[in-house]
């Protein structure tokens, strides 16, 4: 019995310390390293700002459903979990990237608990150690990107829908359909997704007896009314309806419907494309890199890429009638799979547009790994070691990567933008910034009145994907070609360029900053 209560009191340490390094990887520095701000963070960023302190996003919509944001869309719900955290932290990085370190964190401890909920300790403990690594999902808790929250609100979906029936506990049945409709702000890939997954996972659930009809019709119906502003915004933009403007929401048009943009279901030359995508994301799964360094990093990959020899035992034992691996609720990961891999066919694939279809993919990769060392130490010992070593090697590598020369992101801009804002603030002064500075920086590190925003902005063009803009305020944003000696001017350009501009240094005032100078007239 005493080496019974042992074992138990050894395998809750285990736990508890997985939990912790997977806690802390996914927490600790997060405003650091990522060391440069993306653009699209920059974006989810003002735009909650706009919203708490002026009621509007930057195209002045009040409460939106989606934002227009670039002009062909960002998905709302991560501007909406920024605003409390500006609120309490200012415009910060660290109200942006909070979000979704947190919500990585929550999905250790849930993929943990619906493991254990469909099968052993075993797999449980081995599940959570090897998502507690996982350079995918460490990589995507560290940054904003709101498409990343898409992947972990279905595992926690799932978690509750199967909890709740298994408990026989309806109302936690019935919120996990409220998540379910709720991951439909996260990410546009959500309006394919969840029918197609949810009514092939309902209709087995009736024939399995474990849920009523009337319980899957009222499922249904709580992800309707709680999707229905994401609903109407794609109606509105897939039939060239006028915008929804109520007191307390705005359903946006866009200039651009990015629903038909970002896939290729609407493309004349569909099996094509398809098939291209298909083989595209195929490789991007089995190699595990799709080319952007902010989704993953050689030679690890999004798993490590030895990792995919278990995936692969893990699909084979999954879709098998006698299953090694006795796992209950296999099937609604299945499910999800096919469902993922339908979804790559109509998006141009790459991990962040894919990412709804890592869970599954992880989960395989688990019971592989069981399969594989389940009963045989040294095997797993080995195991263990390999995977210990790469975890090692990523942490590494990863810490050391600078951000700032992937181009959409950008560091070392909070300093000269503040001294931008207040040269800016002086009357008939203009303020020109290089184009290699995204606008959208310029708003958020001056923190740009977003009503001044909306009433002076000019565009290059208003119906393109992403809009190029030329002013806002007294800021000018646009190739310099030369630097005017101009009372009312200053300038903002890259350090490296300095020299191509032959400046004088007599004639004016030049202020470095860490990449960066501001010129302005003497």
């Amino acid at each position: 019995m005493r080496f019974i209560d042992n074992k138990e009191k050894l395998y809750k340490y285990a736990v508890y310390l997985i939990l912790i390094i997977g806690i802390l990887i996914r927490i600790v520095g997060i405003t650091d390293m990522p060391n440069a701000l993306n653009c699209d963070e920059a974006s989810a960023g003002y735009e909650a700002f706009s919203l708490l302190n002026y009621g509007i996003d930057r195209n002045g919509n009040h409460n939106p459903s989606f934002l227009v944001a670039w002009g062909s869309g960002q998905n709302a719900l991560l501007t909406y979990l920024i605003i409390p955290l500006i609120k309490i932290f200012g415009l910060k990085t660290i109200a942006i990237r909070l979000p979704m370190a947190i919500l990585g964190c929550v999905s250790l401890v849930i993929l943990y608990l619906l493991l254990r909920k469909i099968s052993n300790k075993k797999l449980a403990i081995i599940g959570l150690a090897f998502f507690a690594i996982c350079p995918w999902h460490i990589m995507k808790s560290r940054w904003g990107l709101e498409s990343n929250l898409f992947p972990d609100l279905i595992l926690i979906f799932a978690y509750m829908l199967i909890k709740g029936i298994e408990d026989k506990n309806k109302i936690l049945y019935y919120l996990s359909f409220v998540v379910a409709g709720i991951s439909a702000y996260a990410y546009g890939t959500s309006y394919y997704f969840l029918p197609v997954f949810l009514i092939p996972l309902l209709i087995i659930l009736i024939k399995q007896k474990k849920i009523t009809i009337k319980q899957a019709i009222l499922s249904i119906v709580i992800v309707g009314i709680v999707s229905l502003p994401v609903i109407l915004y794609v109606v509105i933009n897939t039939l060239n309806l006028e915008q929804i403007n109520l007191p307390f929401l705005t359903v946006p048009k866009l200039k651009v419907n990015r629903y038909k943009e970002l896939t290729s279901i609407f493309s004349g030359e569909f099996l094509k494309t398809s098939t291209n995508n298909l083989m595209h994301g195929l490789k991007i799964l089995i190699f595990q890199y799709d080319g952007l360094p902010w989704n993953s990093i050689m030679p690890f990959g999004t798993m490590y890429l030895f990792s995919t020899f278990f995936t692969i035992i893990g699909i084979i034992d999954s879709f098998r009638k006698n299953k090694k691996a006795e796992v209950k609720y296999n099937y609604l990961f299945n499910i999800w799979f096919i469902v993922s891999i339908i979804l790559t066919c109509i998006c141009d694939p790459n991990i962040n547009r894919i990412n709804i279809i890592m869970i599954p993919i992880i989960y395989y990769t688990i019971i592989g790994i069981y399969l594989i060392v389940n009963n045989r130490k040294k095997v797993a010992i080995g195991i263990v070691i390999l995977y210990t070593i790469s975890f090692g090697l990523f942490i590494s590598k990863y810490f050391k990567q600078d951000c700032d020369t992937y181009g959409t992101f950008a560091s070392d801009l909070q300093e000269v933008m503040e001294y931008a804002k207040d040269i800016a603030s002086e009357p008939n002064k203009k303020v020109y910034i290089t184009n290699k500075i995204n606008y959208i920086f310029v708003l958020y590190y001056t923190q740009f009145d977003t009503n001044d925003y909306v009433k002076t902005v000019d565009y290059e063009d208003e119906y393109v994907e992403f809009r190029q803009v030329n002013s806002f305020g007294n800021y000018y944003l646009q190739s310099i070609d030369e630097i005017k000696n101009e009372e009312n001017n200053a300038y903002v350009i890259r350090k490296e360029d300095l020299e191509k501009y032959q400046i004088n240094q007599e004639e004016f005032k030049i202020t470095e900053f860490e990449k960066y100078v501001v010129i302005e007239n003497k």
